[in-house]
C-alpha cells in the first residue's frame, strides 16, 4: 500500500508539471505573435507617412478642413503637433500598438459637453449672464407687485421718516389725534407688506388705539398680521391680541354697573344721604354710609340697586299699586334708564361730531383698500326697544294713561291707580289731546307737537286749556303737564319721559321729574 501510494504521488507531480512547461510555451508563442503583429504595424504606418510626404503640398485652407470636424458634438480642432504632448507607445497592441499621449482628454480638448444645442463657453457665459438678468427682473417685479419694494416709499422717504419722528414725538406728549393726522398723509406712499411701510401702518394702529378710533385701530391690525414683513406681522397679532382681550374684559367679562362702589354711589343719590349733614348746624364731615355686608343700609341697597335697563323695565312693569314694588327701587329703576339715556344721547353727539370731522378728512388707504372706519350707533339698552328718533316717534303713536310719577331723588312716589290721567299722540299729524286731574277738577289740553331727534325732546306748542285753570296756575300735575319733555323710552307697552326744562335738568331734587305711562286701546277714554 505505501508503493501505491508513492507511485500516485508521482504521477500527480509529473503531471502538474507538464501542464505549467505547457501553458509557458503557449505564453511564449503568444507575446512573440504580439511582437511580430506591432513591428508589421509600425512598418505600416511608416510607409503611409512616407507616401503623404510624397504627395503635393495643399491649400491651407483644405488642410484646416482636414484638421476639424464638426457635428454633433460640435466644432474640434486638431492639437498643435508642435505642443508639448508626452507620449506613450503601449506594450500591448490590443488597442492599437502605436505612440498616443498620455491624457488623451487633456490633449484633444475632451471634457467638453456635447449634444445637440450645445454652446461654446462664451456663449455659455452670455447665457448664464442673461438668464441671471432675467430672475432679477422678475423678483423685482414680484417684490414690486407685492409691495415689498414700493417705488413711492424711495421717492417719498424724507417725508415718511419725518411723519414717523412727528407722530413719535405726539405720542410721547398724549397728543393721539396729531399723531392720527400725521400718519394719515403718508400712507398713501406705503405699503404693509414693506419694511417701511409696515412700520407707518404699526404706528397708525397704535394711534388709532390711543386715540380711541378701536375700529380703525382693529382693521390696520388685521391687515397687517398677513404682512410678508415677519417683524411687523408678529407685532401686528400681539397688538390685535391685546385689543381684542380688552374688549372682551369691557364688554363681556365684566358689567359697569356691578362695581359695589358705583352702585352704593347710585344708592347714595337716590336716597339723599349726601346732603344728610345739611341738617345739622355744625358740620365736620360728610355723609358716611356704612357699607358692611350686616349693616341695615347694606341690606337695603342690595335689595334696591337696579343694574340694567332691562331689570329697570321689568320693575316699571310690576308697580301698577302701591305696595307692589318697595318706592326706592322704582326710582331707582328711573334713574338707571335716565343713565343709560343720557350716555345714549352723549355717544349720539359724540358720534354726530365725529362724523362732520370724517366728511372732512381724506380716504385713508391701505394697500389700495380704505380702512375701516367705526360707525358709532347708539347702543340700546336692554329694555329699551327702540331708541331711534324715527322709531320713537313711530312707537309714541296712540293712546297712553299715566302710571305714576316720581321724584328725581328720594322715594317719592305719586300712583294714579285710583285717578284717570291719559294722553292721545297722533304722531302722522303732529297732535295730542290730553286730559289731567287738578285736585277736585279736570284739566283738558290739545295742541300741536313738535319732536327734537337728536335730544328726544317732545314739546307741546300751540296748546288750548280748558278747566283746571287754578291747578295748572298752582302747577299741580307740573311734571305730567309740562310743555317740554324728554321721551327716554317709548315700546308698545310703556313710555318713560322726564321733564326737559332747564331748572329741572340742574335741580337735583326736582318733583315729578319722571312719568311713566301705559298704552291703552285707542279711545278707552279719548272716546268717553
Amino acid at each position: 500500500p505505501d508503493d501505491e501510494e508513492k507511485s500516485l504521488v508521482d504521477l500527480v507531480a509529473k503531471t502538474l508539471q507538464e501542464k505549467a512547461s505547457r501553458e509557458a510555451a503557449e505564453g511564449e508563442e503568444k507575446r512573440m505573435q504580439e511582437t511580430n503583429m506591432a513591428k508589421e504595424a509600425e512598418l505600416k504606418e511608416k510607409e503611409m507617412e512616407a507616401q503623404l510626404q510624397s504627395k503635393p503640398a495643399v491649400d491651407s485652407s483644405l488642410e484646416q478642413i482636414k484638421k476639424t470636424t464638426s457635428g454633433v458634438g460640435g466644432a474640434w480642432k486638431a492639437p498643435d503637433e508642435k505642443s508639448n504632448v508626452e507620449n506613450y507607445k503601449p506594450s500591448r497592441g490590443s488597442w492599437g500598438a502605436f505612440p498616443r499621449p498620455k491624457n488623451i482628454s487633456t490633449a484633444y480638448g475632451g471634457g467638453k459637453r456635447v449634444g445637440a444645442g450645445v454652446m461654446s463657453e462664451a456663449e455659455e457665459q452670455l447665457r448664464m449672464e442673461k438668464s441671471s438678468q432675467t430672475t432679477k427682473e422678475r423678483l423685482q417685479a414680484y417684490r414690486q407687485k407685492v409691495g415689498i419694494d414700493v417705488q413711492s416709499e424711495k421717492d417719498h422717504m424724507e417725508e415718511i421718516e419725518e411723519a414717523l419722528a412727528l407722530s413719535g414725538r405726539a405720542m410721547q406728549r398724549g397728543v393721539y389725534d396729531t399723531a392720527v393726522s400725521i400718519l394719515e398723509k403718508v400712507t398713501s406712499y406705503c405699503s404693509s407688506n414693506s419694511k417701511v411701510g409696515g412700520k407707518v401702518f404699526l404706528e397708525l394702529a397704535m394711534a388709532y388705539e390711543a386715540a380711541g378710533q378701536t375700529t380703525e385701530a382693529i382693521s390696520v391690525f388685521t391687515t397687517l398680521t398677513t404682512s410678508r414683513n415677519e417683524e411687523v406681522k408678529f407685532n401686528a397679532k400681539r397688538l390685535l391680541y391685546g385689543i381684542e382681550a380688552i374688549n372682551f374684559m369691557r364688554n363681556e367679562a365684566r358689567d359697569k354697573s356691578f362695581f359695589k362702589q358705583k352702585s352704593s354711589q347710585d344708592f347714595i343719590d337716590a336716597t339723599g344721604f349726601a346732603n344728610i349733614v345739611d341738617n345739622f348746624d355744625d358740620v365736620y364731615n360728610t355723609a358716611y354710609v356704612d357699607m358692611d355686608s350686616g349693616s341695615r343700609l347694606y341690606k337695603r341697597l342690595t335689595e334696591s340697586v337696579v343694574r340694567t335697563s332691562r331689570e329697570a323695565r321689568l320693575i316699571l312693569l310690576q308697580a301698577t299699586n302701591s305696595g307692589e314694588v318697595d318706592r326706592l327701587r322704582i326710582v331707582q329703576a328711573l334713574r338707571t334708564i335716565n343713565r343709560d339715556f343720557i350716555e345714549a344721547i352723549s355717544e349720539e353727539k359724540q358720534a354726530r361730531a365725529r362724523e362732520k370731522l370724517e366728511k372732512s378728512r381724506p380716504v385713508v388707504m391701505i394697500d389700495g383698500k380704505p380702512i375701516k372706519r367705526s360707525k358709532e350707533e347708539t347702543e340700546i339698552k336692554d329694555g329699551r326697544d327702540a331708541f331711534s328718533p324715527e322709531q320713537m316717534i313711530e312707537n309714541l303713536n296712540g293712546e297712553w294713561r299715566l302710571q305714576l310719577v316720581a321724584d328725581k331723588k328720594g322715594d317719592g312716589v305719586r300712583f294714579f291707580n285710583t285717578t284717570t290721567a291719559w294722553q292721545i299722540i297722533d304722531a302722522s299729524a303732529m297732535k295730542f289731546e290730553s286730559s289731567t286731574p287738578a285736585g277736585f277738577m279736570t284739566m283738558e289740553e290739545s295742541g300741536k307737537l313738535t319732536f327734537e331727534k337728536p335730544t328726544r325732546t317732545l314739546k307741546r306748542e300751540e296748546q288750548k286749556k280748558s278747566g283746571a285753570w287754578l291747578g295748572d296756575a298752582l302747577g299741580i300735575n307740573a311734571g305730567v303737564t309740562a310743555a317740554c319733555q324728554q321721551i327716554m323710552s317709548a315700546d308698545s307697552v310703556l313710555c318713560i319721559m322726564r321733564l326737559a326744562d332747564e331748572k329741572a335738568l340742574d335741580d337735583d331734587n326736582a318733583k315729578d321729574y319722571f312719568s311713566v305711562w301705559r298704552r291703552v286701546e285707542k279711545g278707552t277714554f279719548s272716546g268717553k
